[in-house]
């Protein structure tokens, strides 16, 4: 998949100058996005549970 930018302006909306990107498009690459990222979601929420442990470990000890 090739990306491509393009700059919209009010000019383009306004001459129609945009593509209307199909539906079945988006939900493929947000399912490519939700597996790609499967990895780095679950090592953050292994962090952040970590993280408010050692927070409830410090102020009970405090």
């Amino acid at each position: 998949m090739a990306n491509k930018r393009i700059k919209i302006s009010f000019q383009s909306i306004n001459d129609r100058d945009f593509h209307v990107i199909d539906k079945q498009a988006i939900a493929q690459t947000s399912e490519r996005v939700k597996v790609a990222m499967k990895d780095v979601v679950r090592d953050y929420d292994k962090n952040e549970t970590k993280s408010q442990r050692q927070a409830s470990l410090l102020v009970l000890n405090s």
